[in-house]
């Protein structure tokens, strides 16, 4: 389909909305539309519906232009001045009624614009809940995961001081060992170190 573009501003006078009304309702998706590169904002519409608001603007602006006629000719009476002046109390309350018309409709757009910022703050919450739980399970996987070897190094270190245990009684006994060799080949020596000193005395009585 075919779209013309205006620009939201002319739409707004076509409309008879403000341009922040407008604005919002497009923000909301209750009009096709955006701000484009030139930073202006534009109303996309089909023949057929610039056709339709160009009418209502006209057909509005020639009956105040009859309203207005008709006062004019009123007034130049006393009774029709009277006439002229309800007349004129009642468009100004009549206008005063669709300005009202129009900040509810603004209200009630900048609240389909709300709505619709909570449910994506909402979903954006979920998400994020989502996020925290997944990174909450992976925390508890990898603190079981940490647990697990803490416990085995703390079981490594035990079963190393058990060997490192085992190897200091080996070394002790070891030691003790090479004491007793060392005793007994310094016993070997004294005995004979005397069996030597035993045959130059008896080579000396010869």
């Amino acid at each position: 389909m075919d779209y013309v573009k205006i620009k939201a501003s002319e739409y707004a006078t076509y409309t008879n909305l403000s341009l922040n009304t407008v604005k919002n309702r497009i923000r909301a998706g209750v009009l096709k539309g955006r701000k484009e590169e030139d930073g202006v904002w534009y109303v996309y519409l089909t023949e057929e519906e610039l056709d339709y608001i160009k009418g209502l603007r006209e057909a509005k602006e020639e009956k105040e232009k009859s309203l207005q006629t008709n006062l004019e000719n009123l007034k130049s009476t006393l009774e029709g001045s009277l006439i002229a002046t309800y007349m004129s109390t009642l468009m100004q309350k009549e206008q005063q009624k669709e300005q009202l018309l129009h900040e509810l409709s603004s209200l009630y757009t900048l609240l389909a614009i709300r709505e619709k910022e909570m449910e994506f703050l909402t979903k954006e919450l979920e998400r994020a809940k989502e996020a925290c739980l997944k990174k909450e399970e992976e925390n508890k996987r990898l603190k079981l995961a940490i647990d697990e070897k803490e416990k085995k190094i703390k079981e490594l270190q035990e079963s190393l001081k058990m060997k490192e245990h085992v190897i200091n009684q080996k070394e002790l006994e070891l030691q003790r060992v090479i004491l007793e060799k060392d005793r007994e080949i310094l016993a070997k020596e004294m005995e004979l170190s005397a069996m030597r000193m035993e045959l130059e005395r008896l080579s000396r009585k010869e």
